[in-house]
């Protein structure tokens, strides 16, 4: 399954989009696919291909400063920035006519569903929104159970020591993007590097700053009535923690559901449990995006001294 390759603009800086149309009667309800980080949109194929067996057509984006878009420095994980691209590939995914421009929805993995999730609150466009092994609700609490208290005062030092750097006209540090240390994960940024040629396993240390500062958890709650799905990790899993989609899940609004699969870190990307988290998601985007439902506007009731000669 070969998609076409597109470009998009988001706010004023060119962004690089794999389209992938169904081959059925067009149009069709479109979906926009993002991924976590640096993480490339080559990386989204596996996903896209189950969408478009399902009749969708599929737009997986790499985000500004990242595989084939634009956009200085490299590896910018900026999660607002990647909200506003979200929301700048619905605009485009909106202008083809292979999509239906009513029917759009989201889904995102990892960090990119917590990024999803926040466009859809913005977005009103957004029908229903998925959210795939998802990670991050509150970054400076994800970060500080990822690495405990003492880690993130290192961390804030060495912020504090590269912001005064930039200050003085210097580069910013670059960390690496995946640092994964259990043995089931540890080759998966080389794996990455080898599968996916444009990806690049570093990113900026002013990137966790961004992070730091991120919070769809505070917002998540102004999401309904937008659908959300959340399909999250049962097994064993340091980045993708189940506390993590718990607090989030709860303070979201109707209608919504949330599927915990008893598969470790990897389990919803490469399998066993690919197939069953994809079917759950295909089945959410067919009862929301197939058929849209009517709104009926309730009647006002006439307020005012001339109310009584209207009723």
């Amino acid at each position: 399954m070969s998609p076409q390759k597109v470009t998009f603009t988001s706010l004023g800086t060119a962004c690089a989009g794999d389209l992938y149309v169904p081959e059925v009667a067009l149009p069709v309800p479109g979906l926009v696919l993002g991924h976590s980080g640096v993480m490339v949109k080559e990386a989204l194929a596996v996903f896209a291909e189950y969408f478009v067996r399902a009749g969708f057509a599929v737009l997986a984006i790499d985000y500004r400063t990242v595989g084939a878009s634009e956009g200085e420095p490299r590896g910018q994980d900026h999660p607002l920035r990647q909200v506003e691209d979200f929301r700048s590939a619905i605009s485009y995914l909106q202008s083809r006519p292979e999509v239906d421009a009513a029917r759009i929805g989201l889904w995102g993995v990892s960090v990119g569903g917590s990024v999803a999730v926040q466009a859809a609150v913005l977005d009103r466009r957004v029908k229903c929104v998925v959210v795939q092994s998802p990670s991050v609700w509150n970054g400076w609490r994800y970060l500080e159970r990822l690495v405990g208290h003492a880690g993130v005062h290192a961390l804030r030092q060495k912020l504090d020591e590269d912001w005064q750097r930039r200050y003085e006209g210097g580069d910013g540090a670059r960390v690496p993007h995946l640092s994964l240390d259990a043995e089931s994960v540890q080759d998966a940024p080389d794996v990455a590097a080898q599968m996916f040629p444009s990806y690049r396993n570093e990113k900026t240390l002013e990137s966790t700053e961004q992070l730091l500062t991120f919070a769809p958890e505070d917002l998540i709650h102004r999401l309904a009535p937008t659908p959300l799905l959340m399909i999250a990790n049962g097994g064993w899993d340091p980045y993708h923690l189940i506390e993590e989609a718990q607090s989030a899940y709860a303070k979201a609004g109707e209608p919504k559901r949330l599927e915990v699969l008893p598969y470790d870190v990897l389990g919803l990307y490469t399998g066993p449990g690919l197939d069953e988290a994809m079917a759950l998601a295909v089945d959410w985007f067919d009862r929301y995006l197939r058929e849209l439902r009517a709104v009926t506007a309730t009647p006002v009731p006439a307020t005012g001294p001339g109310a009584a000669m209207t009723q």
